[in-house]
């Protein structure tokens, strides 16, 4: 299938993730209360948390499923070993949460609403969610490195309707927390079977329900490297990612979380806008450099790479300048919109560095080289675990935000260089910095600060504010896309990789 085509499927897929968030997190608010999504939040973490035991085995089955020079065969062994390795990784997960459950109850959090136990309990239902989507997300890997992305995006809408969509009719008559993890846990392991059945059929036309697991020695000696690298890459990422949050539950109050969290739901659309186009171009770079293909590489990496970097400019810059608008237009709360945009501008350039980001990685991925991450990872932690606390001492939950937007931005400035440098041959500065991140974020936040001055008449009516928030979107959008897109260059892109 083609790139277009797999890009196509990957938004349908990505904008139903942002569709579904603006549209259900407010509901959930309104259903079950403010200090319920709180602690809604803070299991966001947990799950968040866990994903790092996956040990890089879904990264590691995207890339040998796109591998052009592997047979069918060793593409089956690898599947059937990894996937009872990662029967096990699940089964360790829901352990962990099990036994933690009392002491992350007892000791750490700050919650007035519910009791102690009525937490444990919680955290005990949501072990098994965790755990299913962790294999979720194996399985999803393998239809992406596939390269059918179309299937692999129906069935996670299919997920997210089930799980996010369809637990507002239990709620609605059970309105507790009870529910609401409950249904989602069954939801996620009823879409784990499905995909599952989906990706055995894909890959050997038929199912491999009940069959003995596969562990072949082989398939380790030859992945481990990689796998390992990756394991090393998500434990420091989901550290750093998950750390400004620990750190707010532990030390303040869990509405703040709750506020803060808003906030990040918000920002992570700037990834989760980038994350379709990386989908769908990292098994064609992995192709592409299994074939030394070099000039096709540099061509797709840099025209894709001045698209991303003009849709999270413009988004980003919309976010940073109507914060308090925008969540106001979210949740329908004036209250809680004003807690909660304090973090939003921070938070959103944060998560643009964050997504920017993302591009270069994929050649990274590609090549399977994961030393760099782990190396900047790690040094990174040397900043984060002393600063979160530290910041969020002394400045509350808005100094977290600003420790996560300085090593974001760090990061991103160095990361970009040394992978350009190792991997796309000669390094011209300007291009990578100036052309394709600073003048398209310096072009949109003039325009988007701009939009932000003309005034909007609008008093009370948030269909109309979410009118010219979207009008202030697409101007931004189009006049960054026409200084740094022009028409030719935009319509190779949709031609190209066909």
């Amino acid at each position: 299938m083609s790139t277009r085509k797999n890009i196509a499927a990957n938004f349908v897929g990505k904008f139903w993730s942002i569709l579904s968030n603006f549209l259900f997190v407010p509901l959930y608010i309104h259903i079950l209360g403010f200090d319920s999504y709180s602690i809604i939040s803070f299991t966001l973490v947990i799950a968040g948390l866990m994903a790092v035991l996956d040990a890089g085995l879904t990264a590691t089955l995207s890339r040998e499923m796109a591998r052009s020079d592997t047979s069918l065969d060793e593409k089956i062994s690898v599947y059937r070993t990894l996937e009872s390795a990662y029967f096990i990784l699940a089964a360790v997960v829901l352990l962990l949460i099990l036994g933690a459950s009392n002491l992350i109850a007892d000791k750490w959090l700050n919650v007035d609403a519910f009791s102690n136990n009525e937490v444990s309990l919680f955290l005990r239902i949501i072990s098994l969610d965790v755990a299913f989507q962790l294999l979720f997300r194996f399985y999803l890997g393998g239809l992406f490195g596939l390269e059918h992305q179309v299937q692999a995006n129906v069935y996670q809408i299919l997920w997210g309707v089930l799980r996010n969509g369809l637990v507002l009719v239990p709620i609605v008559f059970f309105p507790s927390l009870n529910t609401f993890f409950w249904w989602q846990a069954c939801s996620t392991v009823v879409a784990t079977l499905l995909i599952k059945a989906a990706l055995d059929k894909r890959l050997m036309g038929r199912s491999c329900f009940g069959q003995p697991p596969v562990l072949k020695k082989e398939v380790f000696s030859r992945i481990w490297r990689f796998a390992l690298g990756v394991l090393l890459i998500t434990m420091v990422s989901s550290i750093n990612t998950q750390l400004d949050k620990l750190a707010i539950s532990k030390m303040l109050s869990i509405e703040v979380l709750g506020h803060y969290t808003l906030a990040i739901s918000l920002g992570q659309g700037l990834v989760i806008l980038v994350s379709p186009i990386a989908a769908a171009l990292l098994p064609r770079l992995t192709a592409l450099y299994s074939q030394k293909a070099y000039k096709e590489i540099d061509a797709l990496y840099h025209t894709y790479g001045m698209l991303i970097a003009v849709l999270v400019s413009s988004v980003m810059s919309i976010l940073f300048f109507f914060p308090e608008e925008i969540l106001w237009v979210w949740t329908g709360k004036a209250a809680l919109a004003g807690e909660a945009s304090i973090y939003l501008p921070v938070v959103a350039f944060s998560m643009g560095m964050l997504a920017l980001a993302i591009h270069p990685y994929n050649i990274a991925i590609a090549n399977g080289y994961t030393r760099l991450n782990n190396i900047m990872g790690i040094v990174s932690l040397v900043l984060t675990i002393p600063g979160y606390w530290l910041a969020v001492r002394y400045h509350g939950a808005l100094g977290a935000a600003f420790v996560f937007c300085i090593v974001q931005t760090m990061t991103l400035i160095v990361y970009v260089f040394l992978i350009h440098r190792r991997f796309m041959g000669k390094v011209s500065l300007f291009r990578i910095y100036g052309t394709e991140m600073l003048l398209p974020i310096l072009v949109s936040m003039v325009v988007a600060f701009s939009c932000s001055f003309i005034p909007a008449t609008i008093e009370g009516n948030r269909w109309l504010l979410l009118i010219w928030i979207l009008g202030a979107a697409i101007v931004t959008f189009f006049l960054t896309s026409l200084v740094f897109l022009p028409v030719k260059k935009v319509t190779s892109l949709f031609h190209q990789n066909d």
